[in-house]
């Protein structure tokens, strides 16, 4: 067993596969937090919130470019609402990430400890030669692109793939 485990850990820290396997983790922890957003949270009401959200800026927007008179009095009578539903829909989002804060927080702890100061991925660019001051901050120059460290990897998979996943688990509100 811990032959196993040892093979595990060696093949996990490799450059190639450590890029895998954090991406798994990546999505496997917006996978899971969005299944607790799906279940603790009402999504058809935060939905229904958005778009009267969405339409009270457009109205804002209207009224200022036009300075309708009526139509400013009508969106400073909904501001109230508005301000109510939006904090509404804060708590209601943040709920479900309460419960599970400490064990993310854990697990995040736990890998960039073993990968402190290793690349887990190579971009096939070199991000360095555009952006310089990124240089040992989110990676470092290597043969054929730019590698990069845990957290710049970790948090590039989630930006990338995080707003596709709420699309499929349908808990996107856009």
């Amino acid at each position: 067993m811990q032959d196993v485990v040892a093979q595990l850990v060696d093949l996990v820290s490799q450059m190639g596969w450590s890029g895998v396997f954090v991406a798994l983790i990546s999505v496997s922890i917006t996978t899971v937090s969005n299944l607790a957003m799906k279940r603790f949270s009402d999504i058809r009401r935060l939905r229904r919130y958005q778009a009267e959200i969405k339409q009270y800026q457009e109205d804002m927007k209207r009224a200022q470019q036009t300075q309708n008179e009526k139509l400013l009095r009508k969106v400073k009578r909904r501001k109230a609402y508005i301000d109510r539903i939006q904090k509404e829909m804060m708590g209601a989002r943040c709920k479900p990430s309460l419960f599970f804060i400490i064990p993310f927080m854990l697990i995040f702890s736990l890998l960039s400890g073993f990968y402190a100061g290793r690349f887990v991925a190579v971009l096939p660019f070199d991000v360095g030669k555009a952006l310089p001051f990124l240089v040992g901050f989110i990676g470092d120059h290597v043969p054929g692109g730019f590698g990069l460290y845990f957290y710049a990897f970790y948090f590039l998979v989630g930006l990338g793939l995080g707003q596709i996943i709420q699309r499929v688990q349908g808990v996107s509100l856009t």
